[in-house]
């Protein structure tokens, strides 16, 4: 059993954060989460331990009441395999699923990570944000920049589903487990990681064609960025996008800030790399810059570098766990997909909606960085303000 918690439990009994209980989940749309019989539980410690059971999967649009204080716990993190401070809250749910075309209503009570809840209704990032609210046409005189503010959840809608409609397309060419995760290569071979085990997978399919946002084709450089940014991204990201994918974002933001910074090209693209790899795809698979490139720590082969390598891209085939992937694992790599692919293919944008984020350094868990400042920035709704996930410095102002 890979379940770990303290004996004792940190129980907050005021100042919850739902007003009279009353919650929402923030989830992309059409993705779910488990909700368990017992608190501490996700989807790697629940399946070894016999007392623990799913009870309900709901989406974001189910009925959602807190019923108890926060709980923290000591949970064994299923990707770092550290123990880490979770919170956990008792909810009551209510949602409807249809199943071959008859609609069932699913309600009960049971325990939920308390990072997917939230005291407010939140858009999604690529959701369909048109059909959401029902919109009124504009009248004859209603002025031109209300009518621009009326037609912006259609634009939205429609800009999402390019999107989304492309990252499903690429799905099939991004991402693929390139080694045994089984039995993993020890030692790895020499030169950098990705260019010894993707980039050969990558050069012998073909590219497919996808139009970008200024409407020309994809190129192979194309599809280098969008696989190389999107492991990087689910390797070094994947147990903060239950906090929201504004963190992951972030981290895509800055490697771009960083790959656009040409006079700054020592500094963040670091020892050998393929030719055909851009500024960005040196970047994020720069071992300097993330560790999970990194072949050994501390003498020991790097257990990260098995997630960028084999991510969970497909659900029929094992991924580094060597298992397959559950649904809340394929969520991660899906939503994971979605940002590489609007970062890479819709650079306008995704840089109009991280126009917040400047910098070039982010860490998570320290108290300073080099004397820089801290900012918070903002993408659409959401702060980037938890400094477990993502701490953005600023290297022009001091602290």
């Amino acid at each position: 059993m890979r379940f770990i918690a303290f004996l004792f439990l940190f129980i907050f009994a005021s100042g919850t954060l739902w007003a009279n209980g009353k919650a929402y989940l923030d989830l992309e749309d059409g993705q779910i989460v488990s909700v368990f019989n017992q608190p501490g539980m996700n989807w790697k410690n629940c399946a070894g331990d016999a007392k623990c059971k799913s009870v309900a999967w709901p989406d974001s649009s189910a009925q959602i009441e807190v019923v108890s204080p926060i709980k923290k716990m000591k949970v064994e993190d299923p990707y770092t395999g550290k123990l880490e401070m979770e919170e956990y809250v008792q909810v009551k749910y209510r949602y409807k699923r249809t199943v071959n075309g008859k609609v069932y209503t699913q309600e009960g009570q049971g325990w939920i990570d308390a990072a997917y809840v939230t005291n407010a209704k939140k858009s999604s990032f690529y959701g369909t944000a048109a059909a959401e609210k029902e919109e009124c046409p504009p009248g004859a005189k209603t002025p031109a920049k209300d009518i621009q503010k009326s037609l912006e959840p259609l634009q939205k809608s429609l800009s999402n589903h390019s999107v989304t409609d492309t990252a499903k397309a690429l799905s099939p060419y991004v991402g693929a487990c390139v080694i045994n995760p089984k039995n993993p290569p020890s030692p790895y071979a020499g030169g950098n990681p990705y260019d010894a085990y993707v980039l050969p997978a990558l050069k012998k399919q073909g590219v497919p064609k996808i139009k970008k946002e200024d409407g020309t084709l994809m190129t192979q450089q194309d599809l280098i960025e969008v696989d190389a940014l999107a492991r990087t991204l689910y390797a070094e990201m994947a147990r903060c996008f239950k906090h929201g994918l504004h963190y992951p974002m972030t981290v895509a933001k800055i490697s771009i800030n960083r790959a656009e910074a040409s006079q700054r090209k020592a500094e963040f693209i670091k020892g050998d790399h393929a030719a055909i790899k851009t500024p960005l795809a040196k970047v994020v698979t720069s071992p300097s810059q993330f560790s999970l490139w990194l072949k050994k720590i501390d003498g020991k082969d790097n257990p990260s570098l098995r997630h960028g390598l084999c991510p969970p891209s497909s659900k029929d085939k094992a991924f580094w766990t060597g298992a397959k992937p559950p649904p809340f694992e394929q969520d991660i790599w899906e939503n994971t997909m979605r940002i590489a692919t609007e970062a890479v293919l819709f650079p306008k944008k995704f840089n109009a909606r991280t126009k917040q984020v400047k910098q070039f350094h982010y860490t998570s868990g320290m108290d300073g960085f080099y004397g820089m400042k801290q900012v918070f920035p903002w993408i659409e709704e959401r702060k980037v303000s938890k400094n477990a996930c993502v701490q953005v410095w600023d290297d022009k102002v001091k602290s």
